[in-house]
């Protein structure tokens, strides 16, 4: 039988509405749709059936270590997983445009250098070119205060992976502290339940 708190939490996912202001600003700018350990667990080939066409691949702690400037195996095994879906990946990075450029030549994929995350013209060019629609295009990121936050401002589903290395620069390091402030406004029950599987929340999303 369900104890009192776990029916509380569930009503209040259901019922948005008796969460306070604050919690439901905090999750609807910087919540995921879903969270998973690693890009390569995420199903591509469900993701493509669901409608989906460009998938926005964020690269520092993603795909590679920081600083890289090529991809390397497991990188290539994301990108062709993808591919082998039938969906585009298309590298979505803050990085200058050479660094960028050599990163997703590397991987024989497009590029978005100094995107500006969390600003959104870059990305939103961008699948405008391409004719997709921003709630066909999915992004996927290790950051909340980039990837997350951007997203959100485009209307475009996000999938937080768990960043791939500890190693992290200084700048990267203060963003996770205030990634942390954010989890505990937010509310660590629903931030757990994001990592339950769920990909028909993706299309539960405010169209564009």
């Amino acid at each position: 039988m369900a104890t009192t708190e776990q029916n509380n939490i569930e009503e209040n996912n259901l019922n948005p509405r008796k969460k306070s202001r604050l919690i439901r600003t905090v999750q609807a700018h910087f919540y995921p749709d879903l969270i998973v350990s690693s890009p390569e667990v995420i199903d591509y080939e469900r993701l493509k059936s669901m409608g989906f066409q460009v998938i926005l691949l964020d690269v520092d702690n993603t795909l590679v270590l920081h600083g890289s400037h090529e991809g390397d195996a497991f990188a290539r095994a994301i990108v062709t997983k993808v591919e082998q879906a039938g969906l585009i990946p298309v590298i979505a990075s803050n990085a200058r445009e050479h660094r960028a450029r050599s990163f997703a030549d590397s991987l024989g994929v497009e590029f978005i250098s100094q995107a500006k995350k969390p600003g959104i013209e870059a990305i939103c060019q961008d699948l405008t070119k391409r004719s997709c629609a921003y709630h066909n295009a999915l992004m996927v990121g290790d950051q909340l205060l980039t990837d997350v936050w951007a997203a959100r401002k485009a209307k475009i589903p996000v999938i937080l992976t768990e960043k791939r290395s500890p190693h992290e620069i200084i700048t990267v390091k203060m963003k996770r502290v205030i990634e942390r402030l954010i989890r505990l406004l937010g509310g660590k029950d629903d931030w757990e339940m994001l990592k339950v599987i769920d990909y028909d929340v993706l299309m539960r999303r405010p169209r564009s």
